[in-house]
């Protein structure tokens, strides 16, 4: 499993590389995003929604998170005020509660010890993903980064995963892409990346998983080590 992937434009041998998306893939960030949804609900004399209301819109951002919790869309009137106040709040409690999936840490310590690299690719803009990154020890770790505000398209548009590839000097086709999303599903398949569904993140019911282009549904992280050696040595 530890054979790199030969890339002939440089006619060089290179560490392969995995991406990920951070929400719902490698990190569990739902708590401090509904408790920031929660917070704004209060403020507007709301009764705090459950959290298993709440969860599976975790990684549709604010947009999806003020639709469930406040019944607006973007078009509302409201909307720019809401989401402001609940970007800053969050933004201010981000790095709280935040922790990894179970089976992610010791997924990430055998991606590095089979001489891959990995990265992540997200939507979440960098003032959130950064000091996620740090409070979880993977800033130093990860060869990439690449957040929402890069380029400003976000997935499904495959602009912000271009941009991993080429400061990776990598090939989409030969470069695994992991998420939680059909948004993630669409950007990779955009691009001819291998992707993988983390059934452990978000999954929103009005997506089934089984309308996703997808090479392999993870029930864990541990999944993906066969599926990427299988991706190696079809």
């Amino acid at each position: 499993m530890g054979a790199p992937f030969f890339n002939s434009d440089n006619d060089r041998m290179t560490m392969p590389l995995i991406l990920f998306d951070l929400d719902g893939t490698l990190v569990d960030s739902a708590p401090d995003l509904c408790a920031s949804l929660n917070r704004l609900r209060e403020a507007n004399h709301m009764q705090p929604l459950p959290f298993s209301v709440l969860r599976e819109y975790a990684g549709s951002g604010a947009r999806g998170l003020l639709k469930v919790g406040f019944g607006i869309d973007d078009q509302n009137p409201r909307f720019p005020e809401l989401k402001e106040l609940f970007l800053n709040d969050y933004q201010n409690h981000c790095a709280e509660k935040v922790h990894c999936f179970d089976g992610v840490p010791q997924l990430l310590d055998k991606l590095e010890q089979l001489d891959w690299q990995w990265g992540v690719v997200t939507n979440k803009f960098s003032c959130f993903t950064d000091p996620i990154l740090e409070k979880l020890g993977l800033a130093d770790r990860a060869s990439v980064v690449v957040s929402g505000d890069e380029t400003g398209k976000l997935k499904p548009n495959p602009d912000n995963l271009l941009v991993a590839l080429r400061k990776m000097n990598a090939k989409a086709d030969q470069t695994p892409y992991v998420g939680d999303d059909i948004r993630d599903s669409k950007a990779a398949a955009a691009l001819g990346m291998p992707f993988a569904a983390a059934t452990w993140g978000y999954l929103r019911t009005d997506f089934p998983i089984d309308q996703w282009q997808t090479s392999l549904i993870a029930k864990h992280p541990q999944e993906l080590l066969d599926w990427l050696d299988s991706l190696q040595n079809p």
